[in-house]
């Protein structure tokens, strides 16, 4: 192969896909630091010359000129995906595109199309494993919030450069949206729920904002403030910031129906969780867990119904006294 074709080719490779550009000057650079000899002026002739054989093109009006693959552009020089290599690429589509930065997933469409013809054109058994895993959410049934495709876009770039956005926010309770600039962090989903970890203007404190209910977002060159110091998992983990904190730890003691009981043995509470038999009735057990306080331990209590009894502590159970009589009331009530 001659040194010209080989130039050629580690061109192509240089040039990312849309909407990320390199210039004619980046491509120089990269192409003397993999050892070829050749001058700016023959790397932008070289680019205008492949740009009538393959799908790149620039964008002429801005300067300098960045190029580009075209977006759906089909892979060049990729090899033959193994079937377990497209499975692999099935499945990442199918269930964790909304944790891909943007333009990832615009350089990894042609794979995916290239993994799902593979699928399609073979019959043998690791073809049909697709056909036959599935990821069911917990809880009912209910339609996710859209999130606007330029909403995605701004908020990955921002998060993977470190800049500020600028952006109608829509909180709940408030007719008209806010005009806010965000300095995002982290980007956390909750079932299929996203929500940007961050600060405003030069505040410190964290908000989390619903991707849902962002609109006209714009990518600023304001660099993002961020936290000094900050750890995702720490903040998730030390914060609960997603489990809606109580005050502290709960000694929880618990009387469970037996289904309840088996389902616990397989989920435990905590790792100091013990259960044993109800000397008071032998289709029940006792539970006992030190659980962090929050209001998502309430709802799984409230959730199980008359299946679960809070015993201790004291005002766990009479809250949910509360709640139940409040709820029986309501049922009580005749209903046109």
């Amino acid at each position: 192969m001659s040194d010209t074709t080989l130039r050629h080719l580690e061109t192509l490779r240089i040039i990312p896909r849309y909407p990320r550009k390199v210039t004619a000057r980046d491509v120089h650079q990269q192409l003397q630091a993999a050892g070829f000899n050749i001058d700016k002026r023959s790397v932008e002739r070289d680019l205008h010359k492949l740009s009538t054989s393959f799908a790149i093109s620039c964008d002429e009006d801005v300067r300098p000129v960045g190029w580009f693959w075209q977006s759906g552009a089909a892979d060049l020089m990729a090899p033959g995906l193994t079937t377990a290599e497209a499975l692999e690429l099935e499945l990442l589509a199918r269930y964790l595109k909304p944790l891909l930065p943007a333009s990832a997933w615009a350089n990894l469409k042609p794979r995916l199309d290239n993994a799902q013809a593979t699928l399609k054109t073979l019959d043998v058994p690791l073809t049909r494993w697709r056909k036959r895993v599935a990821v069911i959410e917990d809880g009912p049934p209910v339609k996710v919030p859209e999130v606007a495709s330029q909403v995605l876009e701004v908020v990955h770039e921002a998060l993977l450069h470190s800049r500020r956005i600028a952006l109608d926010y829509h909180p709940v309770g408030r007719a008209k949206p806010q005009r806010y600039e965000v300095n995002p962090v982290a980007l956390v989903y909750t079932g299929q729920v996203g929500y940007l970890v961050s600060t405003l203007w030069h505040y410190s404190d964290m908000k989390h904002l619903a991707l849902h209910r962002m609109d006209n977002p714009e990518l600023l060159d304001t660099p993002a403030q961020q936290p000094e110091g900050f750890d995702l998992n720490r903040y998730l983990r030390e914060q609960a910031a997603f489990d809606f904190p109580g005050n502290g730890e709960l000694h929880l003691v618990l009387r469970v129906q037996g289904w309840l009981k088996r389902y616990l043995e397989e989920r435990r509470l905590s790792k100091d969780q013990r259960i044993e038999p109800d000397v008071d009735d032998t289709d029940s057990a006792i539970v006992r867990a030190t659980v962090k306080e929050s209001e998502r331990l309430v709802w799984w209590l409230r959730s199980h119904g008359p299946a679960v009894e809070v015993l201790e502590p004291a005002a766990l159970r009479q809250r949910l006294a509360d709640d139940f009589a409040t709820l029986a009331a309501c049922y009580s009530e005749a209903r046109p």
